[in-house]
């Protein structure tokens, strides 16, 4: 039964809806996908060649071929082999033409260049991803602060970046930000917030009160109390030379 497709629903905003197939050990879109992928078409890149790192099941690399601002082939890739196969049944759903490869961050890519890299590779600190049920049966090697991938991923990208070329990405206060936004004002001379939203902490992550104040205090993470209850944010940046 786990390598059976399951259909689930991504709502894209409050008059779109997309279904797309997952399997057991795929992982499930959270907000964070919901929101880089909107901020993504609000800023409304001139359309190019888009790279989707850490595709997932393809949702955002697909659905910027759907809405005409990935050029095809859209390249996208996943560490977890099984996302292959959801990512091509995904793109033939929504007629998108794909190269879909597994590998770690940039590896897959040698030799090819992009006009927009999307950034969804985990970002938070590892202690916090072992609690919460976003990564069940998927990886998360982000390091104890949670910038380990993505550091990498700044630093990397623009050797796979045409000239002028956007680097979208997400930084979760579940992880060290300030060094996270540091690393792309270091590397890249424009830097823009786009949009930024909180959410309230999943139980099995606020009930471990000690830990968090425990990474809190190493600057590993930042949260917030609000209306009785332990609050995370999400940005989206876009960065760009």
């Amino acid at each position: 039964m786990s390598n059976l497709f399951k259909e689930i629903e991504f709502q894209l905003n409050s008059n779109e809806k997309y279904v797309f197939k997952k399997k057991s050990n795929s992982f499930i879109p959270t907000g964070t996908t919901n929101l880089l992928l909107n901020a993504i078409l609000d800023y409304n890149p001139k359309p190019g060649n888009v790279l989707d790192l850490g595709a997932g099941i393809g949702i955002i690399g697909i659905l910027l071929n759907y809405k005409n601002i990935a050029l095809s082939p859209v390249c996208l890739s996943d560490v977890n082999e099984n996302s292959l196969e959801c990512i091509n049944k995904n793109a033939e759903i929504y007629n998108s033409n794909v190269i879909a490869k597994e590998g770690s961050l940039f590896e897959p890519w040698t030799g090819f260049k992009f006009d927009i890299i999307v950034n969804d590779v985990s970002g938070i600190a590892s202690k916090i991803a072992n609690l919460s049920s976003w990564f069940k049966n998927v990886p998360c090697d982000s390091g104890e602060d949670g910038t380990k991938l993505t550091v990498k991923i700044i630093r990397e990208s623009k050797n796979y970046l045409n000239n002028r070329g956007l680097l979208f990405l997400p930084i979760i206060s579940l992880s060290n930000k300030d060094k996270i936004i540091g690393e792309l004002e270091a590397n890249y001379t424009n830097v823009k917030l786009l949009k930024s939203q909180e959410w309230p902490l999943p139980k099995e992550i606020s009930n471990n009160e000690q830990l968090l104040n425990e990474l809190e205090g190493e600057n590993k993470i930042y949260t917030k109390s609000k209306f009785g209850m332990k609050i995370f944010e999400t940005s989206i940046y876009m960065a760009h030379n």
